[in-house]
């Protein structure tokens, strides 16, 4: 049986975060100057110690740890419990031969990674007391099924569109399930007052986000977006407090710099698709190594999971539920059809932080993103916003070909800007 073949080996943490510490190196040493990433660097460098450490003291202490995948698990109602989340996708080539074990090999490399982390019990699945699989690919639904095989796991059915009562019904019932059990695993009441102090404190998280967001619509962009991205997927791990305190001064400072990390005339480059995963930053660095700069992103580990905030109407536990699944359904994942809202966000990005061109970051297998790619593409067009598609999975053997499609796309723009 896979589970008693590979439970309890931890062989791979040790790799894992040494891949992390070699990317985060190389990020640091190449940063322009912006100091106030010295934090999330360091966050990131001591993930498999420092938190993992403060983790065990919280569980020690009561705390509850919710593991969750994907956007669609509301982080308000997790600490509204009273319970820690905490994000578990995977980006490690390390254990995904592990994962081929059990999954067939022309699979979703995030759902293979995040598999092979399971079944090697990396430290975050065994502090987790439970992990929520939301459904909305063929992979997220499968990948709960299996994980169950290693921990307690709540699915969480996601519509498949937005535009019916009968969806967003079904999503708010959903809401109200999962804060039921959120409720009985923590033996903690979700009252209308922890709510909407949660509901503030992730809030304030987004505006954090957002205002690091603003300062890269100037033409001097201030940081990399291999940067932002890598602060934003912190947010995942780390304390949502401690984490919007240390956004706000990285706010602060790029707000003031005059120097730019890149050539004023740099392509300005939006990076969109599937999820870039820690430690695989391979299309960003490509990006901005090859000459360009992304000033945003519409990826659901960035700007797509902290855009946009709760608006509640109202004081009631139900008003704020209500508002919690408006909220959620507006995340433009793939999945949803028709997704209209999703080349509204683009054409509204690429507007507002004067994009050059667009970067389709495509993971194998990725059939959800992969089928939207075309209609992206030609609604890109129409606004004469080039786009560059790369499929690509965790592995390095594709880098220079990638390296080399990055360069032309790049070239090709400032072709067209002169």
């Amino acid at each position: 049986m896979v589970e008693e073949k590979t439970k309890g080996k931890g062989q791979l943490s040790s790799k894992l975060q040494e891949t992390i510490d070699s990317r985060v190196d190389a990020l640091a040493g190449k940063n322009g100057g912006v100091g106030s990433m010295k934090y999330f660097y360091d966050f990131a460098k001591g993930l498999n110690s420092k938190r993992i450490e403060e983790l065990e003291r919280l569980k020690g202490e009561g705390k509850k740890v919710v593991g969750t995948f994907c956007t669609f698990a509301p982080e308000e109602l997790i600490l509204a419990a009273g319970a820690i989340p905490l994000r578990l996708d995977a980006g490690f080539q390390g254990t995904i031969a592990q994962a081929e074990e059990v999954l067939p090999r022309n699979f979703c490399p995030l759902i293979k990674s995040s598999f092979g982390m399971a079944m090697d019990s990396h430290q975050f699945y065994e502090l987790a007391d439970v992990v929520v699989t939301p459904m909305t690919c063929d992979g997220k639904k499968k990948l709960g099924e299996m994980l169950s095989k290693y921990k307690a796991v709540w699915s969480m059915e996601v519509p498949h569109t937005t535009e019916t009562q009968h969806a967003r019904d079904l999503w708010l019932r959903e809401l109200h399930l999962f804060a039921g059990k959120l409720e009985k695993l923590t033996g903690r009441k979700i009252s209308p007052k922890k709510l909407a102090e949660a509901i503030e404190l992730v809030n304030a998280k987004r505006a954090a986000l957002r205002k690091i967001y603003e300062t890269r619509k100037e033409a001097e962009v201030p940081i990399f977006g291999r940067d932002v991205l890598l602060a934003t997927s912190m947010s995942f791990l780390d304390d949502s407090a401690r984490w919007t305190e240390h956004a706000l001064k990285l706010a602060l400072e790029l707000s003031g710099k005059k120097k730019g990390v890149a050539n004023a005339r740099a392509p300005r480059i939006l990076i969109t698709g599937c999820p870039v995963v820690m430690p695989t930053w391979k299309v960003p660095d490509l990006v901005e190594d090859s000459g360009g700069i992304i000033v945003a992103d519409e990826v659901c580990t960035g700007a797509k999971a902290l855009w946009d905030p709760v608006e509640v109407e109202g004081t009631s536990r139900e008003d704020m539920l209500i508002a919690l699944a408006d909220k959620y359904l507006m995340n433009n994942c793939a999945c949803f059809t028709p997704n209209i809202a999703r080349v509204d966000r683009l054409v509204q990005f690429s507007k507002e932080f004067r994009i050059n061109g667009v970067v389709y970051n495509l993971l194998q297998a990725c059939h959800t993103y992969g089928m939207e790619a075309n209609r992206i593409e030609k609604a890109l067009e129409r606004l004469g916003v080039p786009m560059l598609r790369i499929e690509t999975d965790y592995s390095e053997e594709d880098i220079e070909q990638i390296r080399t499609r990055v360069e032309a796309f790049l070239e090709m723009i400032q072709e067209q800007k002169k």
